[in-house]
């Protein structure tokens, strides 16, 4: 009676419509959703992951190992404590598979990223490892400020550019793939060059291109600490060039007016032979320090790194203890200041040299600065013994051990103590 009611009021079209979808229904059986949960009734089971181990699906499982199925693990698990049984069913399978996604990750970082790789980039071109590198660098630059050239002009991006890949031409590692990801910076523009100010290019950044995830380790921080290491290693390169040019200036004199015999001419080598024994011993002390001890002990824990926090977190106490040694934290700012001190005087020595030529009085070369350069060299020997001094002191009463290096080589032959 319900179908012909139905056939009645339906349509031809709308009754083929619904035979159609009966048909369907007919064909594919509805999933209803399960009302009645038989597990909540049931004993608790001291094996948590016990389904997870079964089927052909399942994680793999020793089977000599006996599974608490039976009634007696069940009642005994009524007695365990909810900590105890979940440390033993859901703790422990979890660290193991977080030991094995971090040793996974670490593979990740060291074998298909190349993280030691781009330490090493770092090691050779921003902590001048690479003395070719840092050598050519600092010539072109040194040069072109001796040369009178503003910073508007020298401190352009066609300028440092050309600069930069005259020195990585010159380097030893200038054809690594990683040595494209250095460029310059600025932080500001200075509006000249002061001829005595030794940080006159603090305003100069050496910036490496770092992807992600590798920005994971290398950060931003991590960054501006080895540019506050490339600012100081600059001033060290600036010393030495002037030096050398003071050197060469001697040379030349001796040569075209016949000074060598000359009494101020020899004094003036044996105040510029103190002034580069002084800077050698700096440079040694970062050399041994920073990229020989600190490096040596930062690749003994990176190889220990078990996980991407042990390798962000040597890597960061790597460039700490690297400005703890090289002296460039807030409680060593009164030492570093005086080495400054020291660094603005080589850089005034040099400019009373150049400034004026040497005259000729009774048949012998004589400098008319020569008086200003004696004044220059006696404050340059006070700075020098005040920094021994306070160095000493600082070493007696235990802070930076490290230092003992600093001491002993400025302080060879006793030549501070004995004078």
């Amino acid at each position: 009676m319900g179908s012909w009611t139905s056939g009645l009021w339906l349509s031809p079209g709308e009754k083929s419509q619904q035979e159609y979808l009966m048909g369907l229904s007919a064909q594919y059986q509805v999933e209803h959703y399960e009302d009645c949960y038989n597990l909540l009734a049931s004993s608790p089971e001291s094996q948590l992951l016990k389904q997870v181990t079964r089927g052909p699906w399942g994680l793999p499982m020793d089977p000599t190992l006996r599974r608490a199925t039976d009634t007696t693990a069940v009642q005994l698990s009524e007695m365990v404590s909810l900590p105890v049984l979940i440390k033993h069913s859901v703790t422990a399978p979890l660290i193991t598979h977080v030991s094995l996604v971090n040793k996974a990750v670490v593979d990740y970082f060291f074998v298909e990223l190349g993280v030691e790789k781009h330490f090493e980039a770092l090691r050779h071109f921003l902590l001048m490892e690479d003395g070719e590198f840092a050598q050519s660098l600092s010539d072109l630059i040194f040069e072109k400020m001796a040369s009178g050239q503003t910073p508007g002009e020298l401190l352009t991006p066609l300028v440092l550019n050309s600069i930069l890949s005259k020195a990585l031409q010159y380097s030893l590692h200038g054809d690594t793939p990683l040595a494209s990801n250095f460029t310059f910076a600025l932080r500001f523009l200075p509006e000249t060059f002061h001829p005595h100010a030794p940080d006159s290019l603090n305003c100069l950044e050496l910036r490496y291109k770092v992807d992600w995830p590798l920005n994971i380790i290398i950060t931003d921080s991590c960054m501006s600490k080895y540019n506050r290491l490339f600012s100081f290693l600059l001033q060290l390169k600036h010393m030495v060039w002037s030096l050398r040019d003071v050197w060469f200036h001697l040379k030349r004199t001796a040569l075209v007016k016949g000074a060598g015999r000359s009494v101020q001419f020899h004094q003036l080598q044996l105040y510029r032979h103190e002034m580069q024994h002084f800077v050698k011993v700096i440079q040694g002390y970062i050399a041994n320090q920073i990229l020989q001890v600190s490096w040596t002990e930062f690749t003994a824990k990176l190889a220990t790194a078990s996980d991407l926090d042990a390798i962000h977190r040597t890597h960061a106490d790597y460039l700490n203890r690297a400005i703890f040694r090289g002296l460039l934290t807030e409680k060593a700012a009164p030492v570093m200041n005086i080495i400054h001190s020291i660094f603005s005087l080589i850089l005034k020595f040099r400019a009373q040299l150049i400034a004026q030529p040497w005259d000729s009085q009774q048949g012998e070369a004589v400098h008319p600065s020569f008086i200003a350069m004696q004044q220059s060299y006696n404050t340059f020997k006070y700075y020098s013994h005040f920094l021994f001094k306070v160095v000493t002191k600082l070493v007696n009463r235990g802070y930076q051990p490290h230092l003992e290096d600093f001491l002993l080589r400025i302080n060879f032959n006793n030549y501070y103590k004995d004078s």
